[in-house]
């Protein structure tokens, strides 16, 4: 008697109805950032595609030999090991040594991700676990920025901001279609704003993510910096610039969006994404780092269950939940 066909799988919960499949999800997010991919491919060349061949590659190896080494099913043709390699190369600037971003995705897969049983399992973003590893152990390797093809500024600008002055950042001269356009220093995958927007409307469209975080998310940067702008304009950034400089807008469509360390209903979705704005200002405004989007989501990530005890529901299709079909 066959019993494969009678036996019943018990996975993590929360358990939410939808259609698509985890390849589906990761394939469409990868699709996604195809754009900010040839953008980044255009303005650092080579520097950006070592990058990316390195953490996808390492991405792909160690998925499969963690699985292999734990005696697990082998899920790397879903897609989920490249996205994370992908999104660890945009983090970081196109000067990053081959060997750093190694160990930086093989974090992100082993610490960041099986090590806590896979795929579903992990409370924090496994592609920020990467960075925070390579953050910690060498600050100076992934700090030494580089202009893109056709710039003359080689510091991003919120770090002439930080470091150097509302005086400095105004010399500098940044403008807005700058920003949109590339023409700023950063990493390899977050300087081209409007290729992201492009792949963010696509995942909105196509109802791969929901737009409650992006929202919330992109809306609380806008009125902190706003309040901040409105009371000492002289002192803080236009909000503008919070919201096309930096990480913010990869953060608010392509990390915080993760749908495994973020919550499952509409609202909380909401809540989720304008704690995630408001620590990104809070970093910004009064602590050490220009950026702060990493550490800003990972907090959030760690507050994440939480959110999801606030409106319960049981197991299935249940009014409240962000459906993904």
């Amino acid at each position: 008697m066959q019993t494969d066909k009678f036996r019943f799988y018990v996975s993590f919960p929360p358990h939410i109805f939808g259609k698509k499949s985890i390849a589906i999800i990761m394939y469409n997010r990868l699709l996604a950032l195809c754009p900010a991919t040839i953008a980044a491919l255009y303005y650092f060349r080579f520097g950006a595609l070592k990058l990316i061949v390195v953490s996808v590659a390492t991405a792909l190896i160690f998925e499969v030999g963690m699985q292999k080494f734990l005696k697990r099913d082998i899920t790397v043709k879903d897609g989920s090991a490249a996205l994370t390699g992908l999104l660890l190369a945009f983090l970081l600037p196109s000067t990053t040594p081959w060997w750093v971003v190694m160990i930086g995705s093989a974090s992100a897969i082993i610490l960041g991700k099986q090590i806590f049983g896979g795929l579903g399992n992990n409370p924090f973003n496994d592609t920020l676990v990467g960075w925070l590893v390579l953050r910690l152990s060498w600050p100076d390797r992934i700090s030494y920025w580089m202009e893109p093809f056709g710039g003359e500024i080689p510091d991003p600008p919120l770090s002439v901001f930080k470091f150097d002055g509302m005086e400095a950042f105004q010399d500098y001269g940044f403008g807005y279609l700058d920003l949109l356009l590339g023409d700023q220093a950063g990493g390899i995958g977050t300087i081209c704003v409007i290729a992201l927007l492009a792949g963010g409307i696509y995942l909105l469209l196509h109802r791969i993510i929901r737009w409650q975080i992006p929202v919330g998310l992109l809306g609380a940067v806008l009125i902190f910096s706003g309040i901040l702008w409105l009371y000492d304009s002289k002192t803080y950034l236009n909000p503008l610039f919070h919201l096309l400089a930096g990480s913010t807008i990869l953060g608010a469509f392509f990390i915080a969006t993760d749908p495994v360390t973020s919550p499952v209903t509409r609202w909380t979705k909401l809540a989720y994404g304008i704690i995630c704005g408001a620590l990104i200002m809070v970093i910004r405004t009064w602590g050490k780092y220009p950026d702060g989007v990493v550490f800003a989501i990972l907090l959030a990530n760690a507050g994440a269950p939480l959110l999801n005890k606030i409106t319960p529901r049981p197991y299935g299709k249940e009014k409240g939940y962000a459906r993904d079909d």
